[in-house]
C-alpha cells in the first residue's frame, strides 16, 4: 500500500506557485563565490549526516547552504550509490540553484549535477546530484516509490512551508522509519523554526551557521507613520538616492501599492524605476534582474523574498506589509488579506540587500513594533485549499489524515471542504474511497477542478481543446489588460464563456506562430501564452488528446461546467451582474466578463478579496451552464426539497417546494395547502422563535404561568414545571392543528393553559395559589402574581372591612399583601399584616382619609362584616 500511496504524490503543487513560473526560466550569470560563511561548519554537517538520519540545519540568508552543502554531501560519499535530491519550493530556485552549483564544481548543469522541474529535465543517469521542485518529488516517486535510488533528500527553504513540502516532510518521516532507516533527511532554512522540526525529527540534531556572506545593517523608523505605504515607500526611495550608491530593492504588497509608489517615484534623474512580481512578461522580469546601464529602483511583492538575487542591490526598503490568501471554507473562496509580515520573513527580505555585498535594511515600522510581530508565517496547510492533498492521501487508502503525522495538522475546516468538493468532483465516495473518475483525475497531475475537466473531455471526445481550456485556466490570464495591472481595454461583447474568448485568442496566436503584432492586436501576452501552449502539450500528451480536432462549444462549455460543480451561480435576476452561487455566497461579475445573459454559469476565478466599498466577490472569469446538464456534472447533486415553513409576510404556514442544485435554489413555489400535523410544530416553533409573538401570546394566560412560577419556588421542583417550559408547552399544544398567526388569536389559551397541567397540580393551582379572594364584604379580588414581588390584591379599605387577618398561600407560607386604596385608588396603606394594620395603623389613616372623603363610610370598628357590605 505505501507504494501507491507514493505513487500519487505529484499531484498538490500544479497551482500554488503560477506567479513564479515564468521568472523561473531566466538564467544567472553570478560570479561563484571562493569563500562562504558556512564552509568552515561543512565538516560538522558531513559528520551529523553520517551518524543520524535526519538534522536541521538552520543558516542565515548568504551562508552559502543551498551552494555548499548538498555537493559536501557528495564528496563525503554519504549518499553511497545513490542520488543526493534537493527540493526547491519554486522552478526559479531548482533552476538556478543546479546552475549556480554546477558551475562552483567545475562543471556544468546537465553532468554531475541536473534539475528537474515542470516540463524540463536537464540530468540524465549520470547525475548525482538533482533539483527538483517539491511538486516533481512525486513524479521521481511514481517510478522509484522506495526512492530505492536516492541516499539523501534535502528540504530546502524548508521555511516557506508550502503544502507540498509538508507532505513532502511527513512522507519522508514515515518512510525512514519504516521501510528506508538508510535514507538521510536534511533540512535547512535561514528562519527555519529549527528546535520544532527537530523535535518532530525524533530529536535530531540541529546545526546553525552564522553571519552572512556580507553584513546587512538594519534600520526601523523612530516613530509610526500613518501615511499610505506607497507615500512612506517613495520618501524611503528618494532619501537612500541621496545618501550613497548602489541598486534599491523595495518590498510592497501588491500590484496597486507598486502602481502608485511607481508615479511618486516618475521622472527620477539618472535611475530607473522597475516592477517585479508574477505577473508581468517574461522580457521585463530579465529586464530587472540583469544589471543595466543606470541605477535601478526595484519595486516588488515578495517574489523576491527567497531563491532570488537580483545582482547589485545594496539596499532594501521593507514596507513589512505582504498579500496571504487564507480558504474561507464557508464559502469555498481564496481570501486575500494584507497583513504585516513575520519577523522570520523581514529576516528573509533583509537578507537580500547582503547577497553580493554589504548592504542596509529600511524598515518602515518601529523597533517596538517589529517585537510584536509573529514569529513565523501561517504554513499553506492551515491556510488554503487542501483538496489536492486529500484526493492524494485518498488514493493512498489513508481516508483519515489524522492516520498521519504532521508537523502541523490540517484544520477539520478545510478538511471538510475539501471532501465536500472532492465529492461533488466525483473523485472520493462517502468513505473517502478514491472513484474510477478520481483514479483517472489522478493520471493528469493537476488540481483537481482541472483533471475533472480533462476526464470530462476524454469521454465527450474533445480531449485536445479541452486541454488547451486547462492550461488557460491553470495559468495566468493570456489577457495582459486583463490582469492586476490594468482593465481590459478592447471591446467586448455577450456570449456563452469568458474561457472561450480566451481559447479562441489563443488559438489565433498559435496559428501566427506568435507573431507579435498579432498577440498585441488581440491583447495577449506572448510569454504568458508559449507558457500556456507548453501546459497545453503536456496535458493532451497525458490524455492522449489529439491536436487539431474542433469541437462544438456545447462540449466544451460541458468540460468547464463538470470542474466547477461547487461554483454554479445563478444569476439574481435578467439582466443583472450580480448572482448567487453554490453554498449562499454572494458575487457580482466583472464588467469585462462576456457571460452577461445565461441565468446558470460557473465562476472559474474569483477575485475573493474584499476591497473598501465591496460587499461581494468578483468573477473575473465565467461559463454558462445550462440546467440539462447539472445531473451529468455532478450526479446525485440534483434535488428537490419540500419543506413546511412559517412565512413572515403572510403570518402563516406554507408549503415550500425547491428544485436544487447542491444547496443552490435553482425554483422555488410557494403553497399555503399544507399537512395540518406538521403545521402546528411548524407554528408554534415561529412563535417561540419570535420574542415579541411570544409575548403577544403568553398575555393570554400569563397569570397562570405566574401562579405555577410562584408555586414551584415555594412548593419546590417536585410539585410544578418550571414556569418558562410550562409556557412554551401550553404554545406548542395550542397551536396542534393550527395554521396562521390570526387563529391562534381567538383561541381560549386559559383552557389550554390549564389542560397542560396534571389534575392534581390544577387542584393544588385553585387551592395554594388561587385566582381570586373572597372577601367578607360580598366582593371579591384579584390576586396578582409576579416574579418580582409577592402575591398581592388592590382594594378599597371599605372592601377589606371584617377580614381581620391577611390570608396565606402555598399552604399558608406566604401571606398576601394588601394594598388598601384610599377613595382616589391610591395605595393609603401596604402591609401583609392586616391584624395589625387594623389596630395600629387604622385609626391615623381613619382620621386622615375620613376628613378629605367625608361621604365614604369610615366606622371605628372595621371587623364587622355589616359595615364592609354597608
Amino acid at each position: 500500500m505505501f507504494a501507491q500511496a507514493f505513487a500519487m504524490f505529484e499531484l498538490i503543487p500544479s497551482l500554488l506557485r503560477r506567479q513564479f513560473d515564468l521568472i523561473g526560466r531566466l538564467r544567472f550569470e553570478v560570479p561563484v563565490p571562493r569563500g562562504l560563511p558556512i564552509d568552515p561548519i561543512l565538516p560538522d554537517i558531513t559528520d551529523a549526516v553520517r551518524h543520524h538520519p535526519c538534522i536541521v540545519l538552520q543558516a542565515e540568508p548568504g551562508a552559502g547552504k543551498t551552494t555548499r552543502v548538498p555537493g559536501a554531501l557528495l564528496d563525503a560519499g554519504l549518499a553511497g550509490d545513490g542520488d543526493i535530491v534537493v527540493l526547491e519550493p519554486r522552478r526559479i530556485a531548482a533552476r538556478a540553484s543546479a546552475e549556480f552549483v554546477a558551475r562552483a564544481r567545475g562543471g556544468r548543469v546537465g553532468g554531475e549535477v541536473g534539475y528537474r522541474v515542470r516540463f524540463e529535465q536537464v540530468g540524465d543517469h549520470a547525475t548525482r546530484l538533482w533539483f527538483i521542485t517539491e511538486g516533481i518529488f512525486g513524479r521521481r516517486l511514481v517510478s522509484d516509490p522506495f526512492l530505492e535510488g536516492v541516499g539523501i533528500v534535502i528540504l530546502d527553504e524548508f521555511h516557506e512551508r508550502h503544502v507540498a513540502g509538508d507532505v513532502a516532510l511527513t512522507t519522508l518521516r514515515e518512510l525512514q522509519q519504516t521501510l528506508r532507516p538508510d535514507l538521510r533527511l536534511v533540512v535547512m532554512s535561514a528562519t527555519i523554526e529549527a528546535d520544532r522540526v527537530a523535535h518532530y525529527l525524533d530529536n535530531c540534531p540541529v546545526i546553525h551557521s552564522h553571519g552572512r556572506h556580507y553584513p546587512v545593517d538594519v534600520q526601523y523608523e523612530a516613530a509610526t507613520d500613518t501615511a499610505p505605504v506607497w507615500d512612506r515607500c517613495a520618501r524611503a526611495v528618494r532619501t537612500t538616492l541621496a545618501q550613497g550608491e548602489g541598486d534599491i530593492l523595495v518590498f510592497l504588497p501588491g500590484a496597486a501599492e507598486i502602481r502608485r509608489t511607481a508615479e511618486r517615484l516618475g521622472g527620477l534623474p539618472n535611475v530607473a524605476v522597475l516592477t517585479l512580481h508574477g505577473d508581468m512578461p517574461l522580457e521585463e522580469q530579465r529586464r530587472v534582474i540583469e544589471p543595466g546601464p543606470q541605477r535601478r529602483v526595484v519595486l516588488s511583492t515578495n517574489v523576491a523574498e527567497t531563491s532570488l538575487t537580483i545582482d547589485g542591490i545594496t539596499t532594501v526598503i521593507d514596507s513589512g506589509l505582504v498579500r496571504e490568501s487564507r480558504l474561507d471554507a464557508r464559502h469555498g473562496l481564496n481570501r486575500l488579506r494584507t497583513l504585516s509580515i513575520s519577523r522570520a520573513s523581514a529576516d528573509q527580505r533583509a537578507g537580500r540587500a547582503g547577497r553580493t555585498a554589504p548592504g542596509r535594511c529600511v524598515r518602515l515600522w518601529t523597533r517596538a513594533e517589529n517585537l510584536g510581530r509573529r514569529e513565523h508565517d501561517t504554513p499553506e496547510i492551515l491556510r488554503l485549499d487542501l483538496s489536492a492533498m486529500l484526493l492524494e492521501i485518498s488514493a493512498w487508502g489513508l481516508r483519515r489524515p489524522e492516520d498521519l503525522i504532521w508537523l502541523d495538522s490540517p484544520q477539520p475546516t478545510a478538511m471538510a471542504h475539501a471532501e465536500r468538493l472532492l465529492r461533488a468532483l466525483g473523485a472520493i465516495d462517502v468513505e473517502r474511497r478514491v472513484s474510477d473518475v478520481g483514479q483517472r483525475m489522478l493520471r493528469f497531475g493537476v488540481e483537481p477542478r482541472l483533471a475533472r475537466m480533462l476526464v470530462a473531455a476524454e469521454d465527450l471526445g474533445c480531449a485536445s481543446q479541452a486541454a488547451t481550456l486547462a492550461a488557460l485556466a491553470s495559468e495566468r490570464d493570456i489577457f495582459r489588460e486583463q490582469r492586476a495591472f490594468g482593465g481590459r481595454t478592447t471591446e467586448l461583447h455577450t456570449g456563452q464563456s469568458d474561457l472561450l474568448v480566451r481559447l479562441a485568442a489563443f488559438e489565433e496566436a498559435a496559428r501566427s506562430h506568435w507573431d507579435a503584432r498579432t498577440c498585441e492586436r488581440l491583447g495577449i501576452d506572448r510569454g504568458v501564452a508559449r507558457a500556456v501552449d507548453r501546459v497545453r502539450s503536456q496535458l493532451a500528451r497525458r490524455g492522449g488528446g489529439v491536436a487539431g480536432v474542433k469541437t462544438k462549444d456545447d462540449a466544451l462549455l460541458r468540460c468547464i461546467a463538470a470542474g466547477f460543480p461547487d461554483r454554479v451561480c445563478r444569476r439574481r435576476a435578467e439582466g443583472l451582474l450580480t448572482a448567487v452561487m453554490v453554498g449562499n455566497t454572494g458575487l457580482v461579475q466583472s464588467e469585462h466578463s462576456v457571460v452577461r445573459e445565461p441565468e446558470l454559469f460557473v465562476a472559474i476565478d474569483v477575485d475573493g478579496s474584499k476591497r473598501r466599498g465591496q460587499v461581494e466577490s468578483i468573477v473575473r472569469i465565467a461559463s454558462a451552464v445550462h440546467r440539462e446538464w447539472l445531473a451529468e456534472i455532478a450526479p446525485g447533486a440534483l434535488s428537490v426539497q419540500v419543506d413546511t415553513i412559517y412565512d413572515s409576510e403572510r403570518q402563516r404556514v406554507v408549503e415550500q417546494r425547491r428544485q436544487c442544485f447542491l444547496d443552490l435554489v435553482l425554483d422555488e413555489k410557494i403553497s399555503t395547502k399544507v399537512d395540518p400535523s406538521r403545521a402546528g410544530e411548524v407554528l408554534a416553533a415561529a412563535v417561540l422563535a419570535a420574542p415579541l409573538a411570544r409575548q403577544e401570546m403568553l398575555g393570554h394566560f400569563e397569570n397562570i404561568v405566574e401562579r405555577v412560577r410562584f408555586l414551584r419556588a415555594t412548593l419546590g421542583e417536585s410539585d410544578f414545571p418550571d414556569a418558562d417550559e410550562f409556557a412554551d408547552d401550553v404554545i406548542r399544544s395550542a397551536c396542534v392543528g393550527q395554521t396562521t398567526m390570526a387563529s391562534l388569536r381567538g383561541l381560549e389559551w386559559t383552557k389550554w393553559a390549564r389542560a397542560t397541567l396534571t389534575h392534581p397540580q390544577r387542584q393544588a393551582l385553585e387551592r395554594e395559589a388561587p385566582e381570586k379572594l373572597d372577601l367578607p364584604s360580598g366582593r371579591s379580588a384579584s390576586i396578582h402574581y409576579s416574579r418580582e414581588r409577592a402575591p398581592f390584591v388592590a382594594v378599597r379599605i371599605q372592601h377589606a372591612f371584617g377580614l381581620r387577618q391577611s390570608p396565606r398561600l402555598a399552604r399558608g407560607r406566604v401571606a398576601v399583601v394588601f394594598e388598601l386604596l384610599a377613595p382616589n385608588q391610591r395605595p393609603a396603606q401596604v402591609t401583609d399584616d392586616l391584624e395589625s394594620f387594623w389596630k395600629r395603623g387604622y385609626p391615623e389613616v381613619r382620621k386622615l382619609l375620613r376628613g378629605r372623603y367625608p361621604k365614604h363610610s369610615w366606622p371605628e370598628d372595621p371587623f364587622s362584616p355589616e359595615t364592609g357590605r354597608r
